[in-house]
């Protein structure tokens, strides 16, 4: 099997001469598909049609095979054994049953992306659609990216015992095109990968991308990433003829250090306890202003400063090395900093494909890499290309997701850590070093080595943190929602730094707005009616050992949370008399709030104060009954009812549904509830959840309440009451204390 650095165009078998990217269907198709003429009757799951061609010398069979039979070996052993009764479906990465046996004959079929690149229109605005000229008219305005080939049953799709239906699978190999590789027009012209990563021409490349962000990305820069700053500590490296001379500086903010440049690194700690990496302590910080060996660096810091020195930047700011990481004032200090040491930085450096500081990032297999190199024509070759010995380069990794263009980033495990979503939000503009491919993001859009055409989903990244001074907090607390959202589903190494690691992102956008930010709950004082109502949005919540956050912050809990709530009332406009207008009587007020860095020791860190309407809660039960539509609140409020306004108080009623933090709840008896031991606190007349389930704190000696759930007193989104006549007797408002 040849490689990229080898391939030499071949002419494929018979079948395979039909997978042409025929661009002349672009002249009256608009969808981004280019389909081929290529079919082939197969047996699943061994394709002896393909095996057979692939010996007999297709470089093209050879390449489709293995990738077809790419099925685990016990799953593939499973599969032939199985009497006909089991596929691999590979979306799930497993095998599934079918109800009945099949003959397991499947065609196959293939087709090429097409995608287009942007172009700018008269007005000055970018336009992502197929735009071709006299210059490009074999190009077609865009480049084929990606080669697919489905397989499907001859007899149509399968029916699994799960009741689901397997219709086909689908397999991708990345493509370079003759007519792509060999474009008149410089910006449109594909790049093959290159077998070293800093090679000149990548270098050339990142350096250019560099120039065009600073020079024609306004998006990507606002009045505060323009000031002259620089962090506390850098590294400064010293380019020797075979060596580096590192060593840890403190600048001061005069004339001499303002105007330097700097690079930030992005990277995956990993398992610092088995192989701690060098570290900035207390204890060290003289020791290392007085100079660093380049072999006491972990392999990805060493990767970091060799990328800096092709380039040109002097300084280099990496976490543990820039800030004492045994002093808590010193955190407490560069924490919020954050925004402003990513947002100044010339670039990020990311290690993207690294899976911890000692894996190092610039290595590269390309040499390696599988490849069929295939000539082909098409039946009028004038219209493609001039010529007919136009060639694909095709190739296809041992991980079939590499050929999906941002698996590379989003798929890494450098995007399934806490601190990197920050990272990565708050630069100005990013190298990604993913396995074999550089790519360039920024807010002006994603780029790559390989200069695929840049996509309109691209530019318009939601994590990427907007750089509009004059954007509002609303605006702004949309991106919150989002990112919280996400944010909250990845892992963090030390829990505890939780709230730390998304403190820049708030302080950036407090920088903007104004608005004060609740820094040991990581919620907004202005919006906090809102942000109570947090609920668990996918799979269980996990309870915490020590204390991180209070009950009633989204910190406290490890899950995916979500902020949003859509408003579905309208108090303002509400009937007289009804419970939505009794609510709006009684307005929630946020009374004190706890300091800035609240004692976790205390017996009541992070306490809330605040007054509005309460009901105390008799009983709660799950909500049994099926098809009822309670899914997302299935638990039943219940309080006692008097039979007149002085008599004793006799069965109750159900007054609210309620959504429970942790569905096992563990320590909480409901079926014996005492009086006094749960409570109902309201706080928004809006949204579809309006408050809190509580429960008393009773191992201190004044009177404080824990978040348990969320409640809804609305059937649904109306203004139609679980119970009407909820509140009706209440004495009004109460203050109460929440931890």
């Amino acid at each position: 099997m040849a490689s990229i650095i080898d391939a030499r165009a071949r002419p494929p078998c018979r079948t395979c001469r039909a997978i042409v990217p025929n661009r002349s269907q672009l002249n009256y198709l608009e969808n981004s598909a280019l389909e081929t003429l290529y079919e082939r009757d197969d047996v699943y799951p061994t394709f002896p049609s393909v095996a057979l061609s692939a010996k007999a010398g297709c470089s093209l069979c050879v390449l489709l095979w293995r990738r077809l039979t790419s099925i685990p070996p016990a799953a593939l052993e499973a599969i032939i054994k199985a009497n006909d009764k089991l596929v691999w479906v590979s979306s799930e990465k497993r095998t599934r049953q079918l109800e009945v046996s099949w003959d397991r004959k499947v065609k196959l079929q293939a087709s090429f992306d097409f995608l287009p690149y942007p172009t700018i229109s008269p007005s000055g605005s970018t336009r992502y659609g197929r735009a071709s000229t006299a210059q490009d008219r074999y190009q077609h305005g865009g480049a084929v990216t990606s080669l697919s080939l489905s397989y499907r049953p001859t007899a149509g799709s399968l029916r699994l015992v799960n009741g689901t239906f397997w219709s086909h699978e689908t397999v991708e190999f990345t493509v370079f095109d003759s007519i792509d590789l060999y474009s008149p027009r410089l910006e449109w012209r594909r790049k093959m990968p290159s077998a070293i990563a800093l090679s000149y021409e990548n270098v050339t490349m990142i350096e250019h991308w560099i120039e065009n962000c600073l020079g024609n990305h306004s998006e990507c820069s606002n009045a505060r990433t323009a000031e002259n700053w620089i962090p506390k500590r850098l590294l400064e490296i010293n380019d020797k003829d075979s060596s580096f001379e590192i060593r840890l500086i403190e600048p001061t903010e005069n004339k001499t250090w303002l105007g330097i440049k700097f690079a930030a690194l992005s990277h995956v700690w990993g398992d610092i306890n088995t192989s701690p990496p060098l570290r900035l302590l207390s204890s060290n910080i003289r020791q290392l202003k007085n100079g660093i060996q380049g072999s006491e660096l972990p392999k990805t810091f060493l990767d970091a400063v060799h990328v800096c020195a092709r380039l040109g930047i002097r300084f280099l700011w990496i976490d543990s090395l820039c800030i004492i990481q045994n002093s808590l004032d010193d955190w407490r200090e560069q924490a919020p900093l954050m925004h402003r040491i990513y947002g100044h930085a010339l670039i990020t450096i990311v290690a993207t494909s690294a899976r911890s500081c000692h894996d190092g990032f610039l290595q590269r297999n390309v040499s390696l890499i599988p490849t069929a190199e295939v000539a082909y024509s098409v039946p009028a070759a004038e219209e493609q290309g001039g010529c007919d010995d136009n060639f694909l380069i095709i190739y296809g990794s041992d991980n079939p997701l590499e050929s999906w263009r941002m698996h590379a980033i989003n798929g890494s495990k450098w995007n399934t850590r806490a601190w990197t979503m920050q990272e990565r939000t708050l630069s100005s503009r990013m190298v990604h070093f993913c396995h074999n491919k550089i790519f360039f993001e920024c807010r002006g859009g994603l780029q790559s080595e390989e200069n695929e055409p840049v996509q309109e989903s691209d530019v318009f990244n939601s994590t990427l943190w907007p750089r509009n001074p004059l954007a509002t907090f609303e605006e702004l607390y949309q991106h919150w929602q989002l990112f919280v959202g996400e944010y909250s589903a990845r892992n963090l190494t030390v829990g505890s730094d939780k709230l730390l690691a998304i403190q820049s992102v708030a302080e950036e956008m407090a920088a903007v707005t104004g608005e004060k930010y609740i820094r040991f709950a990581g919620m907004w004082q202005s919006n906090l009616q809102h942000e109570l109502l947090w609920f668990v949005s996918m799979g269980k919540a996990e309870r915490l050992d020590t204390w991180r956050a209070p009950s009633w912050s989204w910190a406290a809990v490890e899950g995916q949370i979500s902020l949003w709530h859509r408003d579905f009332r309208n108090a303002q406009v509400s009937t007289p008399r009804t419970l939505l207008n009794r609510l709006s009587l009684h307005p929630f007020e946020v009374l004190e709030i706890d300091r800035e860095y609240p004692d976790s020791q205390s017996s009541n860190p992070g306490f809330l104060k605040v007054r509005t309407l309460i009901e105390p809660i008799s009983h709660i039960h799950k909500h049994l009954a099926s098809g009822s539509g309670r899914s997302f609140f299935p638990y039943d409020l219940v309080i006692d009812e008097p039979s007149d306004e002085h008599g004793p108080r006799i069965d109750g009623k159900v007054f609210a549904h309620a959504k429970l933090d942790f569905e096992d709840c563990i320590d909480v008896d409901f079926s014996s509830t005492t009086a006094g031991m749960f409570l109902y606190l309201h706080v928004n007349n809006n949204a579809r959840a309006t408050g809190l389930v509580l429960r008393s704190q009773t191992d201190v000696n004044v009177s404080l309440w824990k978040r348990i759930g969320i409640a809804t007193l609305f059937f649904d989104r109306s203004e139609r009451p679980i119970l009407k006549d909820a509140f009706a007797l209440s004495n009004g408002p109460k203050e109460i204390a929440l931890v």
